[in-house]
């Protein structure tokens, strides 16, 4: 569908790096590492195995941190868990933005597993196969707004061991000291993305955040702002950065709704929803009582959209 600009009021927010601690989610580490055609040298430990403890390793790497506090890494993985929002309707998975505002947290930090395997260099001398080996581990950390899912800051960090392997004398790495070498790869990267965090702090804190609420004729039904899916109506105060925006609203046998938006305050917007197919007489019923635009002969929702003052008394019963 077309999308129209339309001045509303919305909010958005970012997070800092400074005198109050960052509140920090954690994301389970991602594998893009492949199995090693050494992988005996390994202890059989695959790079899936070891990429499923990095959001523990990197937990451990920020825990003494300062400028962090970490988010119960339990509950915020439980709002991202599958959810049935109606009666018989189709599941879908919360976005980590609606778990990380559910949490209330500042940045989402996401790990990858880039490389693992070990490099061989093999030495003659006299007679003598001597075989050098170095294990090295990359890893990569990138720090996502809560708001947009924006990368606002990435590292990498590079952990090596060196060990010797010899005809009499065959060294395979254990699953421990692969841990330990993944910490150290952390350990490495996350310095140089403080740096980073630094670096932005000026900026996100001079971004306003404003509080963007959504409800339909025919809740519930999917909601996306900037083609991340945020969750289903009635969406709440979700926080958004004050801007421009493209917000899309969806519900099987249901016409899609995509609408661009401007949103500079606190704003809830109401969307009526239409069916796919309808009779004559639906369609007569719809346009006498919703505001809507025909655009070549197919009626479309107008949104409804209100600015409100979320911070103002309710009054007394």
């Amino acid at each position: 569908m077309r999308g129209w600009m339309i001045l509303a009021a919305g909010l958005a927010a970012g997070a800092s790096l400074g005198a109050t601690p960052l509140r920090v989610a954690l994301l389970d580490f991602e594998n893009s590492a492949t199995t090693s055609a050494d992988a005996g040298d390994l202890a059989g430990v695959t790079p899936q195995a070891l990429s499923a403890k990095g959001a523990t390793a990197l937990g451990r790497a920020l825990a003494n941190q300062p400028d962090f506090v970490l988010v119960d890494r339990r509950d915020f993985v439980r709002r991202m868990q599958p959810v049935r929002p109606g009666a018989g309707g189709p599941q879908y998975q919360p976005s980590f933005l609606q778990a990380a505002q559910a949490v209330n947290a500042d940045l989402v930090l996401r790990g990858t597993l880039l490389s693992y395997a070990p490099g061989k260099q093999v030495v003659n001398l006299g007679g003598m196969k001597t075989e050098f080996t170095t294990l090295s581990l990359r890893i990569a950390l990138e720090a996502l707004d809560a708001h947009d899912g924006s990368v606002i800051a990435s590292e990498d960090g590079v952990a090596r061991r060196e060990f010797r392997q010899t005809e009499s004398l065959r060294t395979v790495v254990g699953e421990d000291e692969l841990v330990e070498l993944l910490q150290s790869a952390i350990g490495k990267a996350v310095p140089g993305l403080k740096s980073a965090l630094a670096k932005r702090q000026q900026q996100l804190q001079d971004r306003p955040r404003v509080k963007l609420s959504v409800q339909t004729s025919a809740d519930p039904a999917l909601v996306e702002i900037d083609g991340m899916l945020v969750g289903t109506t009635p969406l709440k105060d979700f926080a958004v950065y004050a801007g421009d925006h493209v917000l899309t609203v969806g519900k099987a046998g249901y016409q899609d709704v995509n609408k661009r938006i401007l949103v500079q305050s606190d704003t809830a917007i109401e969307v009526p929803m239409l069916r796919t197919q309808l009779s004559a007489d639906e369609i007569k019923e719809v346009l006498e009582k919703a505001r809507l635009n025909i655009v070549s002969g197919v009626p479309e929702a107008a949104l409804e959209i209100h600015q409100v003052d979320l911070n103002m008394e309710k009054p007394a019963p």
